[in-house]
């Protein structure tokens, strides 16, 4: 008897022994992340939303987070506009990790193991720079009447560049352009004359192309209301 049991004892130790590695290496992925489980293949196997196991001391688990993520884009410094007027923008995109295994490949190479603020802190700077390049190319007015199709070029500036490591972001929300501090200060000296010399300057009646407005200048030196340009 006790022979019969001693030749089945290494059989039930090796059943043990399988059994604790399964155990050790059962392993479940969320639906807003991707578990990477690498080591004895090159590719590695991808998890998302479902069960795989890994193999103890052989393959080790990484994570990347695929959930949505918001990211406040916000020019921390006046941006000129293209009739150069500074302006500061704040915005917010929503986006999230590409699931497909492309895009899951290129986002491990800098996002592996992030949490989802940390992701977003990358990508702001990104976001940031695509948002001022735009600006540059739209006036004032374009921004202020026209903010979806200032929202779409950014979205598919964005898109562009980090394509296919995110899916396409969705549009920008909460877009406030204000004009930013020292407004025309930008302003060539050529533009700058032009501009004074379009607008008479404060007091002035002249307007190009037309006659004399308000008070007619008499003899003597010239008076508050008179207008230098008639000179």
């Amino acid at each position: 008897m006790l022979d019969a049991i001693l030749s089945f004892l290494p059989i039930v130790i090796a059943v043990a022994i399988l059994l604790v590695l399964l155990l050790m290496g059962y392993v479940k992925a969320p639906p807003d992340q991707a578990y990477i489980i690498s080591g004895l293949k090159k590719d590695g196997k991808i998890l998302i939303g479902r069960a795989g196991i890994k193999i103890p001391f052989f393959e080790r688990l990484d994570k990347l987070y695929l959930g949505q993520m918001t990211v406040d884009i916000k020019t921390e410094q006046s941006v000129p506009t293209n009739d150069f007027i500074n302006v500061n923008v704040d915005a917010v995109a929503k986006v999230r990790i590409s699931p497909t295994p492309e895009g899951i490949k290129l986002a491990a190479k800098n996002f592996l193991n992030k949490k989802a603020v940390d992701i977003t802190r990358d990508l702001q700077d990104s976001l940031q720079g695509n948002m001022r390049e735009i600006i540059g190319t739209l006036s004032l007015k374009e921004i202020n009447t026209d903010r979806d199709s200032f929202s779409d070029q950014v979205m598919q500036k964005a898109s562009k560049d980090m394509d296919p490591l995110l899916q396409h972001p969705e549009r920008h929300r909460r877009e406030r352009p204000h004009p930013g501090p020292g407004r025309g200060q930008h302003l060539p000296d050529q533009e700058k004359r032009r501009h004074r010399q379009g607008s008479g300057g404060p007091g002035c009646g002249h307007r190009p192309g037309g006659g004399r407005q308000g008070r007619q200048r008499g003899p003597g030196p010239l008076r508050h209301g008179d207008c230098p340009h008639e000179q």
